[in-house]
């Protein structure tokens, strides 16, 4: 199985105009190559291609209770509630729900399941890091980039660059390969993992409210975390040539990502911005070479207003769900740049989020 795992957690180190001790990061990593196995490997043309598909997971750490969310005829998001939930606040399923449904509602245009299993403490039956607030798990094939690029261009979604990765290999999700028409669309397969950390021990804790409200100092925004996370299971990684069985891997998100040279991919860990068109800066990425966490994050190590993504009406104390940092007592939001980029990755017309 090759696995694409990303972290939210605490980072201790002080942050301008933030409290010192609670920013978060996302931070990305891939398990070593001389132990991936691959679900399989994607090839086709105009779009269509054929690879094997997953298997729901066999494993009895997971319980067999699910909450299925979204419209008949547009995105759905299966909630496949594993044994360690059982442990979580009474108001953990009802937040994480909650969060999935918004999700979902805002890509009515795309007839997609997405099997994503939930856990509190564990993300995939491994425990999660003791000062994790969440992680994700993504299931998927490895590729080329024609095949990528074909499918992009069925969805009307490919800018064009100078020195795209032509002849690299490309790494996409299982639920990303599922919007883009890669893999069955409904398949009942696993497409990843999400899991949640209790916060014990740490003098913080969650708020599970949907309000979008001003929240307690002390607290983490719970819907924003689910919302950060699920979106990397649907393709919201980057990997800008880490090399995955000796070959420098890329993700469709990767060729979204230019530097200041217009027309030019970025290509690397030092940031850039998010582009449909190779000019247009909708967003500026994360510099994880120099800040940490991860590199298909918004910029925010300075402040949420970093990757100009935030409108100028959001609320003080907002930041944008997708930001590789975030501090207790700052409410997430999903912004316009948000929905770009995931229609970007093959979700059709989003609605206003």
């Amino acid at each position: 199985m090759f696995e694409q795992v990303h972290e939210y957690q605490f980072h201790g180190q002080p942050v301008v105009a933030l409290r010192p001790d609670g920013w978060l990061f996302d931070h990305g990593h891939i398990t070593d190559s001389s132990g991936v196995s691959v679900l399989g490997t994607i090839s086709g043309t105009s779009g269509h291609g054929s690879g094997s598909t997953l298997s729901p997971s066999a494993s009895s750490s997971f319980a067999s209770n699910q909450t299925l969310v979204g419209s008949s005829t547009g995105l759905r998001i299966d909630l496949l509630w594993d044994s360690s939930v059982a442990h979580a606040p009474s108001s953990f399923k009802p937040a994480v729900t909650e969060a999935a449904t918004n999700l979902a509602s805002l890509f009515p245009t795309t007839n997609e399941e997405i099997n994503i299993h939930v856990g509190w403490g564990e993300v995939a039956g491994s425990p999660l890091a003791a000062n994790a607030l969440g992680e994700s798990v993504s299931n998927g094939y490895l590729t080329d980039y024609a095949t990528v690029t074909d499918a992009l261009q069925q969805h009307e979604q490919l800018p064009s660059a100078t020195n795209e990765p032509t002849t690299s290999q490309f790494f996409i999700t299982s639920a990303e390969a599922k919007a883009l028409g890669l893999v069955n669309a409904t398949s009942n397969s696993v497409d990843g993992y999400i899991g949640f950390g209790s916060l014990s021990h740490t003098g913080d804790s969650w708020d599970f409210s949907t309000s979008k409200t001003p929240i307690a100092a002390n607290q983490f925004d719970l819907q924003a975390v689910v919302e950060h996370e699920i979106s990397e299971v649907m393709g919201r990684v980057g990997m800008e040539g880490q090399v995955i069985n000796g070959q420098p891997t890329y993700t469709p998100l990767d060729i979204f990502n230019f530097s200041s040279t217009p027309h030019t991919l970025e290509l690397s860990a030092n940031g850039g911005y998010f582009s449909t068109d190779g000019t247009t800066d909708l967003g500026n990425y994360n510099a994880a070479s120099a800040s940490g966490g991860d590199i298909a994050d918004w910029a925010s190590a300075k402040s949420p207003a970093q990757s100009g993504t935030l409108p100028s009406t959001a609320p003080a104390n907002t930041y944008d769900s997708f930001d590789a940092f975030a501090a207790p007592g700052y409410v997430g939001q999903l912004t316009s740049s948000d929905l770009l980029e995931m229609e970007a990755l093959g979700y059709g017309s989003p609605t206003t989020a």
